[in-house]
């Protein structure tokens, strides 16, 4: 596709602008912002896709403020083997109209006009690279080539395939495919509320089947349970009545044991207190005893912990005295440490100024040189002044002359030849002696006057066909003679050697240049100069001459190490002190300790003599001891009268007799409950299959296995045709990845290929299976897209345009169209950007919107189209073109 002509009329805030393009190269429409720029492009975009007569509120906007006027566009297009021209008007007096001018002649209008071009347009034109190759004011830089037709046949050539891909084809088969597959699969993969839903209404038809069978066959089985139940209830009544008499018998039996049982219980609890008497007079009499032990050994143990004492009272004194020699030790070894640093710490100025006083006699070595430099670039600065010829000079002087010396020549073969023979007197020729006795020879080539010695004067003429030529020559000598006098020389030759005496001044003020560059490369003149005051300075402040730079290391050297010996010896005089502080410290209060506890334990002795004393003062040891054995002989009488009741119910076998009582009534309550429970469920039975032999089950049954039996037929069909769409989805999305991978090489080849002319020969590109770029390396550092710059992005979006339409070929191609798309650019990237401009040109058709000069400025052969505002009375004036 190319468009060849563009007119707008009142369209936004154009009054009237007409452009006309040329099929391929760098087109450059430039104005200043709101002049129009984008709106051509949104005119050119309503002109294809909107009918005249659309009342939509994009093409509503379009129309002009300031005056009621229709909008019209109209533009002269070529796609495929077609050219046509085609105008819309809006708003009022819509209109359509339209001229194919070939393959054949046609002329159409109105909505047929509108569904012509339509149909041209889904015949020849890639509408998805033609979407791609625009990169609009505001849009997404990224450009979207996955479904171009062209870019993909391109790709495919370039990979070496001969495969035929109609990537807008494609593209609808994949569509309508998913659109199948959608109504099967969600996003995500799964069963979509269609299949659910048929599941769930079989399942719910199955249970419904199911439960019209249980019914059908529940009142078989109720009928044959009520005919069990009946048995099973005069089975039952049979053995409530044999268990019923049983229990009667057993009832005398059990109340007798029950009186016996009463004497024991009396007995036990008899026997239980005088027990419990034995064993509080039993504690009591081992609480003394405990009592008596205990005053005892807590008196031995405050006699021992009174010893220890007195021992460690001797032990903290000696480390008491330990510490307080190991601090004072400590204080006089830190002492020396402070003395050694301070004394290092003078060393270390005294280094500090001696290195300040060599690096002095540096920077003044330094600076001298650098002056030294300077003044070399002056003096090699004020020569080159002084030699004015330059290599254009000499050219123009070898012109001139070669100009005057062929019309010379051309002269003296046509003018007649004048001999003068000076034979006794001096002859002047036109000023110029010829002594005697010497002949000169001249051509006439212009009026000669000869002067003999006075006596004689002869004035030769040139022929009148010599005039014009005779003109030129004097022209051209005067030129020469002029063009001399400019540069100060009196021929060519001295020009020349003009020229080389200013080319080796030249060189001479490149090599002081580069050696004062050199020189000043780490530091100028004024920063050597601030260096030297300030090292002056900090001289003149400190004490005395500027020492030895050896002495002073050797004397910091010294210092040093005996500040760190004195350290050292002070740290280890700390951490002695320390641990025997600590360990005094660890002394005294174990002494601290022990004393409190042994001040305790004496208070406790005192506590529980107190105590034996007070308990011994209320019972004594003999008044004790004989409470026992009276307890102990009440509890051995109780103990023997409820043996003697037990062994009286062991004889009965009691305990068989209730078991065997209460055995007989629990399976008589079981029996009972049992006849119940049947009598019960023969009611409910015989309730049950009343209601039921009023009820249709069979036919229920029936209508339930036909629902189920089309259910599942349905189920199974949408089944295999998800399956079906499934895997026809699969296979195409597995084809058209392979296909994009082998697109990937040829395309990013061709994107790196121009990138270098941008960023070097280390430029390189990463695009994944949509041809979208993921990341860039430059000198071996990779960057996500994401993070790269504005400007880097932008120029990265248009390299992918011109890569893509240098890849596709001409016939299938589309427009660049770039609209302000490099605001963001240095100009260094500018100037490479238009080197590939120029490569791209010659097969391509760009459209470059810009405000002003930028990028077209470096593009050889660009047309650049410059939109001017709009003027007073509403129109504008056409643009101007011009050529870059």
């Amino acid at each position: 596709m190319r468009l060849h002509r563009l007119v707008l009329d009142d369209f936004r805030g154009v009054g009237h602008r007409e452009l006309t393009l040329p099929d391929t190269g760098i087109v450059v429409l430039e104005g200043a912002n709101e002049v129009g720029k984008s709106s051509m492009l949104e005119a050119l975009d309503m002109l294809l896709t909107e009918k005249h007569s659309s009342k939509k509120a994009s093409v509503l906007a379009v129309k002009p403020v300031h005056r009621d006027a229709p909008s019209a566009v109209e533009a002269e297009i070529s796609t495929g083997p077609y050219r046509f021209t085609l105008r819309k008007q809006w708003h009022s007096r819509p209109a359509t109209t339209l001229t194919v001018h070939r393959p054949r002649l046609e002329q159409l209008t109105g909505d047929d006009a509108h569904r012509r071009v339509r149909d041209i347009l889904t015949e020849t034109l890639d509408t998805r690279l033609w979407d791609a190759l625009r990169m609009l004011q505001g849009a997404s830089l990224d450009a979207s080539l996955s479904g171009s037709s062209a870019l993909a046949a391109a790709l495919d050539a370039a990979a070496g395939s001969g495969e035929d891909h109609d990537g807008d084809g494609a593209q609808t088969l994949l569509d309508a495919v998913g659109e199948r597959y959608a109504e099967f699969w969600t996003s995500t993969g799964r069963p979509t509320s269609r299949h659910r839903t048929c599941a769930n209404e079989l399942a719910e038809a199955r249970v419904a089947a199911t439960h019209a069978r249980e019914a059908l066959d529940l009142v078989a089985e109720d009928s044959r349970e009520h005919a069990e139940l009946s048995a099973a209830r005069r089975t039952l009544q049979t053995e409530v009545e044999a268990t019923t008499a049983e229990a009667e018998s057993l009832v005398q039996l059990v109340a007798d044991l029950g009186e016996r049982r009463s004497k024991l219980l009396g007995a036990r609890t008899r026997a239980e207190h005088t027990a419990r008497a034995r064993a509080e007079v039993a504690g009591a009499q081992e609480r003394r005893s405990r009592a008596v032990a205990d005053v005892h050994a807590r008196a031995l143990a405050v006699e021992q912990e009174t010893t220890r004492l007195a021992t460690l009272t001797q032990e903290a004194e000696r480390a008491r005295a330990v510490a307080t020699t190991a601090v004072s030790t400590a204080t006089e070894a830190a002492q020396a440490a402070d003395d050694a640093q301070d004394a290092a710490d003078t060393a270390q100025d005294t280094l500090r100024r001696s290195q300040d006083g060599a690096t002095l006699r540096q920077v003044r070595r330094r600076l001298a040189a650098v002056t030294t430099a300077a003044e070399e670039v002056r003096a090699a600065t004020e020569a080159l002044a002084r030699h004015r010829v330059d290599a254009a000079a000499v050219r123009a002087l070898e012109v001139a002359a070669d100009t005057a010396g062929g019309l010379r020549a051309r002269a003296e073969a046509v003018a007649a030849r004048v001999v003068v023979e000076a034979t006794a007197v001096e002859v002047l020729v036109d000023g110029v002696p010829v002594p005697a006795g010497t002949v000169a020879e001249l051509s006439a080539t212009r009026p000669l006057e000869i002067d003999v010695a006075g006596f004689a004067a002869v004035r030769v003429l040139p022929g009148a066909d010599t005039g014009p030529l005779a003109e030129d020559l004097e022209r051209a000598e005067r030129d020469l003679a002029a063009r001399l006098d400019d540069v100060g020389v009196e021929d060519v030759a001295a020009a020349r050697a003009a020229h080389e005496e200013r080319r080796s001044a030249q060189s001479a003020l490149d090599l002081a240049r580069a050696h004062l560059t050199q020189l000043s490369a780490e530091a100028g003149a004024d920063e050597l100069r601030a260096e030297v005051d300030r090292l002056a300075a900090v001289l003149v402040t400190g004490d005395g001459e500027v020492p030895d730079l050896a002495a002073a290391r050797t004397l910091e050297a010294e210092t040093r190490e005996t500040s760190l010996r004195s350290r050292r010896a002070a740290r280890e005089a700390a951490t002695t002190a320390a641990a025997a502080a600590r360990h005094a410290d660890a002394l005294a209060g174990e002494l601290a300790t022990r004393t409190a506890a042994l001040e305790v334990a004496r208070t406790e002795v005192e506590g529980a003599a107190l105590r034996l004393e007070q308990s011994r003062a209320e019972q004594d040891d003999d008044a004790l001891a004989r409470a026992l054995t009276a307890a102990d002989t009440a509890a051995d009488t109780t103990a023997a009268e409820v043996a003697d009741l037990e062994a009286d119910l062991a004889a009965r076998d009691a305990d068989a007799t209730l078991r065997r009582a209460q055995q007989v009534q629990s399976r008589l309550t079981d029996l009972v409950g049992r006849r119940d429970v049947l009598t019960s469920d023969l009611l409910r039975l015989e309730a049950r299959l009343s209601v039921m032999g009023g009820e249709a089950r069979q036919e229920v049954w029936d209508e339930a296995e036909s629902r189920v039996a089309r259910l599942e037929g349905e189920l199974e069909s949408l089944t295999r045709r998800a399956a079906a769409a499934r895997l026809l989805r699969d296979t195409l999305e597995r084809h058209r990845g392979v296909l994009r991978r082998r697109y990937v090489s040829p395309f990013a080849d061709r994107l790196e290929e121009l990138g270098r002319t941008v960023y070097g020969e280390s430029f390189r590109i990463g695009l994944d299976d949509e041809l979208r770029i993921l990341d860039r390396t430059l000198e071996g550092c990779t960057v996500p897209y994401e993070q790269l710059s504005t400007g880097a992005r932008e120029q990265l979006a248009v390299l992918t345009r011109l890569a893509c339409a240098t890849l596709v070929d001409p016939a299938d191609g589309v427009p660049v169209v770039l609209d302000d798309a490099l605001g963001h650019s240095d100009p260094l990237r500018l100037q490479r950007l238009g080197v590939v401009f120029e490569r791209v040109a010659p097969s391509t058709q760009v459209l470059l919107l810009t405000p002003g000069p930028g990028v077209h400025t470096s593009i050889a052969g660009a047309t650049v189209i410059r939109l001017d505002p709009e003027v007073s009375g509403g129109t504008a004036p056409t643009a101007t073109a011009s050529t870059g």
